[in-house]
């Protein structure tokens, strides 16, 4: 008769299995990538975190101000655009953002187009940590300390792709259950605009091809009045709340990877 193995035995030697949910649900994380959001739609997602009593990880695409002081309850990590080169190629795109934002600690790249040439710009510029890479709903969401010592950890929802694919606002979609990483990630605007799907938010936001511009006057009257992105939102922060489970910042995950 075969045995069941266990998977505390399986990842012992792991310096991040704290984190990987081996013994039921015991912590998970919540990151918000900005992606040029204006301040506002940025302020109303900090205020439903703070309303939950929750930790938040942002990773910021540009100066916003909620985010150059922010709150005791959020982490900010750095969102460089490495899918569009400047005339230095992507070299400077997180050392730029690091001037707005020294005390960051790790990136996600936007679209999460992320590749060697990142992990080692990443490193020169002092970063301890990337998470742009999505398993999909996945179970077993590990950590790992890439080559050049970077600690690459893996998120499994987010708001924009449930929405992307047409998929109902259910909490029964975000995966909290099974071991591994419980990492969950959500987008200022879909928030904001409470979007029902994608269509809604690409309909909303066209006429401004510089989204940190558009002004609260032209996107609240937008605000889709049935279920979406911002109710679905609320109604998982207090399961999550509810949980009992641990709300940890992703530099708390990386630093595992330091002390091992």
């Amino acid at each position: 008769m075969t045995s069941l193995i266990d998977p505390s035995e399986l990842f012992q030697d792991d310096p991040f299995r704290d984190f990987y949910n081996l013994d039921g649900f015991t912590s998970f994380a919540l990151t918000t990538d900005v992606d040029w959001a204006p301040d506002f739609c940025v302020e109303d997602v900090l205020e439903l975190v703070a309303s939950a009593g929750l930790r938040l990880t942002a990773f910021a695409t540009h100066r916003t101000e909620a985010l150059v002081q922010p709150p005791s309850f959020v982490e900010v990590g750095l969102h460089p655009d490495t899918t569009r080169p400047g005339a230095e190629g992507i070299r400077r795109k997180i050392p730029d953002l690091l001037e707005i934002y020294p005390e960051a600690r790790g990136l996600r790249a936007h679209r999460n187009f992320f590749g060697q040439n990142v992990a080692q710009l990443a490193k020169a510029s002092g970063l301890d940590y990337d998470a742009s890479v999505l398993h999909w709903r996945q179970p077993f969401c590990q950590a790992e300390i890439d080559q050049y010592g970077l600690v690459r950890m893996a998120y499994n929802w987010e708001d924009g792709i449930q929405a992307d694919r047409g998929l109902p606002w259910s909490l029964d979609w975000v995966p909290v259950a099974g071991p591994g990483l419980k990492i969950f990630n959500v987008h200022p605007i879909f928030i904001y605009l409470n979007c029902p799907d994608d269509d809604y938010r690409r309909r909303v936001v066209k006429d401004y091809p510089d989204l940190t511009r558009a002004p609260r006057s032209a996107l609240a009257p937008c605000i889709h009045d049935g279920y979406g992105a911002r109710r679905f939102l609320i109604d998982l922060l207090a399961k999550l709340k509810a949980s009992g489970a641990r709300s940890v910042w992703l530099r708390e995950i990386a630093s595992a990877g330091r002390r091992s």
